[in-house]
């Protein structure tokens, strides 16, 4: 997935911490938020 300055990103679904499956569109403007993403090992 290439993404540019400034455009939509996807609405994705990813398990949250009960592995109920939950949708972005459905966290966005509810609260504060920040999506983080990290790749590696830790």
């Amino acid at each position: 997935m290439n993404l540019k300055i400034g455009q939509k990103f996807p609405d994705i679904e990813l398990p949250d911490q009960e592995n109920q499956p939950v949708k972005l569109s459905s966290l966005v403007g509810k609260f504060p938020f920040i999506l983080t993403f990290y790749r590696g090992y830790w």
